[in-house]
């Protein structure tokens, strides 16, 4: 009963630094894809230096640009094979012969973790048993087996886990009468952590009963109890999506030949040929298409590296539209409004959301908009616009948000 307690606490401790490893906001908890970019508007004219009275109809054609930014996601639920390499302490059998009553050892591991949470471990361990001054000399066990798994989560982020499973050993001993081939049984616990450096290892703490059938010394079959530490390392296959790069719209320009110059009848600063919304009232805000700006304006082109705050490449053409309509209206106030999807904890999401806000305030100062004009908020998973139970709702509801206060 003493091993078993001890095996007990040391898994406690395991669970304990592999649940404070969770709470890290530097440790990835959610996982998250980037939405597609939405293409940047651009008005154009040109003024006549003729001085006929004709008018003449140009036709101009932008190039479309054909290169596309691939984007790397990580599904939530999904099929992962892995490596375990572990370093263990042993809790030998009393009835073994000599002194033995403590070793140490070493463990390798080839899983499979499958959707459903069911998966199986192709192990191979060495143990060193200490026999002490009168046993004669130290046991090397070596052991090779499988098991059955059953986890607790999607052994992405804190899972715990069950096992059950057994297979063949080898005991190496003096005297010889002492060695032995025989079959084993074994069960445990244990948890694996969320992942760390580059998503690419986690921590793995697991402790398990081994029961063999060997028959030495006037008993049959000894039961051990081995506490093991180390690292798992998964073998993702990315999920590739491609994004395509922002293309500038074919732009059709009416050149208007008159004696007065270009006409803008609505007075929002869009010439007429190219105001696809004309009759606006006055003192309306507008973009390049001479359309009234909405109140809020999704941000679809602002993406991020996975579980990051640092902006994408591709998040500085919507950026830039951002920064050119703010400089065209000085007096325009904003609120910069981040969202997640509902993976993770809200406390989590929440401060994921708010450094991504401000990640976007930050671009918008650097390119010559005041500070003060801006306000920069998190608001986590709330206010979803699209269902949590998709992949492509919650690709939708991970966004940022542009909200004009005036």
């Amino acid at each position: 009963m003493r091993k078993l307690a001890v095996l007990v606490s040391i898994i406690g401790l395991c669970t304990a630094a592999a649940a404070s490893a969770q709470s890290d906001p530097t440790t990835p908890a959610v996982i998250e894809d980037a939405p597609a970019a939405a293409p940047e508007s651009t008005d154009s004219s040109t003024p006549s230096t003729d001085s006929s009275t004709a008018s003449t109809d140009t036709t101009t054609t932008s190039s479309d640009a054909a290169s596309s930014a691939s984007n790397w996601g990580l599904p939530g639920e999904r099929d992962i094979d892995y490596i375990s390499i572990l370093g263990s302490y042993l809790f030998t059998d009393t009835k073994r012969a000599g002194d033995a009553n403590s070793g140490a050892g070493a463990s390798l591991i080839f899983g499979r973790h499958f959707a459903n949470h069911f998966g199986w471990e192709a192990n191979y361990s060495m143990d060193v048993i200490e026999t002490g001054s009168t046993g004669g000399g130290d046991y090397y066990r070596h052991t090779l087996g499988g098991d059955l798994t059953y986890s607790f989560g999607d052994r992405q982020h804190f899972t715990p886990f069950l096992l059950i499973g057994g297979g063949g050993d080898f005991t190496d001993a003096h005297p010889r009468s002492l060695n032995g081939p025989s079959g084993y049984v074994d069960g445990g616990v244990g948890i694996v952590s969320s992942t760390f450096w580059h998503n690419r290892v986690r921590l793995r703490a697991e402790g398990r009963a081994i029961h063999d059938f060997l028959s030495v010394g006037g008993h049959s079959g000894f039961t051990d109890y081995r506490a093991s530490l180390g690292i798992e390392i998964p073998f993702y296959e990315p999920k590739a999506y491609d994004v395509p790069t922002p293309q500038p719209p074919t732009e059709v320009v009416k050149v208007i030949e008159t004696k007065t110059g270009l006409e803008d009848s609505d007075g929002d600063g869009v010439v007429d040929t190219s105001d696809k919304c004309p009759d606006t009232p006055p003192n309306t805000r507008v973009d390049g298409d001479g359309c009234t700006i909405p109140k809020i304006l999704r941000l679809d082109g602002v993406t991020f590296e996975f579980d990051k705050s640092h902006l994408r490449p591709d998040s500085e053409t919507i950026l830039s539209y951002v920064v050119k309509i703010m400089k065209k209206y000085p007096d325009m106030q904003v609120e910069l409004a981040g969202y997640t999807d509902s993976k993770g904890s809200a406390a989590y999401n929440l401060k994921l959301s708010q450094r991504r806000a401000a990640a976007v305030k930050e671009y918008l100062v650097a390119h010559g908009i005041e500070a003060a004009r801006i306000a920069a908020k998190g608001y986590g998973k709330e206010n979803p616009v699209a269902s949590n139970d998709t992949d492509e709702g919650r690709e939708r509801n991970r966004r940022v948000e542009l909200h004009i206060l005036n």
